[in-house]
């Protein structure tokens, strides 16, 4: 359960409701910066007064609903374009590449088929290291038949515009992103010399892990409540075999 939950929100991240990507002017590839091609984006830009924008209703008894209609050209694609971002790359025109982890007991991949399937299906395609999903139960097969394509590592880094991983890369994966976007869980207010390194080595980076949960539509990007929840479970299950007695307590229908 844990490997899909992760894997859609990389992939929800990667899916917006528009056929191309706005890209930072010094970036091949990257994800728009606010999700600027949507039709409802979720923060309203700076040209007007900012606003928290949803669709999906977040309201508690009282609370004000009311939405501010978006005009397209408030957006950074409108009348006065941003500096940040530059021409627009259609989905074919992507490669989104997924990577085996290395981490020490790490057994989660950052894209499950299922989801490798809708990004093949909206026309980028999809790479994946051989043996990423292993240890998650995906075999290879299970990305071909969903339309990726299985390379070694080393194809991974050379083909790939935007590369998805579970954890941050390490020292020797840092300078392969160069010029990349990488969607990851990143920690930088951790692991600030990794963030500065991605940082002068113009790396485009989205870490999940700083996505904010104060809108329903962020749920889908969630990476923290829905592991540490699942962590609970675990948790519930060993404390229960090394419990030298029985559980008194009972839930039945």
């Amino acid at each position: 359960m844990k490997d899909t939950i992760v894997g859609a929100a990389v992939a929800a991240l990667l899916l917006v409701p528009s056929h191309s990507f706005t890209l930072p002017s010094s970036h091949r590839a990257a994800i728009p910066h606010g999700l600027s091609t949507t039709s409802s984006p979720p923060f309203q830009y700076a040209s007007i007064e900012p606003q928290l924008y949803s669709t999906v209703s977040d309201s508690k008894k009282g609370a004000d609903t009311t939405t501010k209609k978006y005009d397209p050209s408030d957006d950074f694609t409108g009348k006065s374009p941003s500096k940040i971002l530059g021409e627009k790359v259609p989905y074919s025109d992507l490669t989104v590449g997924v990577l085996k982890e290395s981490y020490p007991g790490e057994n989660r991949v950052s894209i499950a088929p299922d989801s490798a399937k809708m990004l093949v299906n909206a026309g980028m395609s999809v790479v994946v290291e051989t043996g990423a999903g292993e240890k998650a139960s995906f075999s290879d097969a299970s990305y071909v038949s969903a339309g990726c394509i299985v390379l070694p590592r080393e194809q991974i880094y050379a083909q790939a515009d935007i590369v998805t991983k579970i954890r941050p890369p390490d020292e020797l994966e840092v300078p392969l992103l160069s010029k990349k976007t990488l969607v990851s869980m990143i920690s930088p207010g951790i692991n600030t010399d990794l963030y500065s390194e991605l940082t002068k080595q113009e790396t485009n980076v989205f870490a999940l892990d700083c996505v904010p949960r104060m809108l329903s539509r962020a749920q889908t990007y969630d990476v923290l409540s829905s592991q540490a929840n699942i962590a609970g479970y675990r948790a519930v299950i060993e404390a229960a075999n090394n419990f030298p007695r029985f559980f008194a307590g009972q839930m039945t229908a």
